[in-house]
């Protein structure tokens, strides 16, 4: 006995061995719960990446889809700006056989008599918000009005 203990060296060394049992076995349960929350982080780490790298192909790809939506609104816009700024200007009056309007450019084709065709140039240019890219006038010659039976004139313009 030793130190004023009461106790048997046997049973205290009884005691100490099951409280190292009981220490060893809460290491190992420890470290068992330890590499099973390791294993399970990594698990869930490639999970989160794969998820990850899902979501940004379809960011990109939603992005990419919006890009093309605004270019075409952009488009539709420039041609709708293009067909307001002629028809405040130069539309009064004037029967046309064919408008085709794309983004900036104009093409008119339309039956006039040479003077009315004159003063419709004159007042494109004097609108100073189109370049005339391009005139067929079907009233130069006669020849002319042989090769086409509907006698139509025909204008391109572009948008400044």
């Amino acid at each position: 006995m030793n130190c004023g203990r009461f106790l048997p060296n046997w049973y205290l060394e009884k005691i100490k061995i099951k409280k190292l049992k009981i220490l060893k076995i809460f290491i190992i349960i420890f470290f068992i719960l330890d590499l099973i929350l390791i294993d399970m982080i990594l698990i869930n780490r490639s999970k989160i990446n794969t998820i990850s790298y899902e979501t940004n192909e379809k960011i990109v790809s939603l992005k990419a889809n919006a890009d093309k939506k605004t270019k075409l609104h952009s488009n539709n816009n420039e041609t709708l700006n293009t067909f307001l700024k002629f028809e405040e200007d130069i539309y009064k009056n004037i029967n046309f056989k064919s408008l085709n309007i794309e983004k900036r450019n104009i093409d008119i084709k339309f039956n006039i008599n040479p003077v009315d065709f004159a003063a419709f140039i004159k007042k494109i240019e004097d609108t100073n918000k189109f370049n005339i890219t391009y005139v067929n006038d079907s009233h130069k010659d006669d020849s002319l009005l042989e090769k086409n039976e509907d006698n139509l004139s025909e204008i391109r313009l572009q948008l400044k």
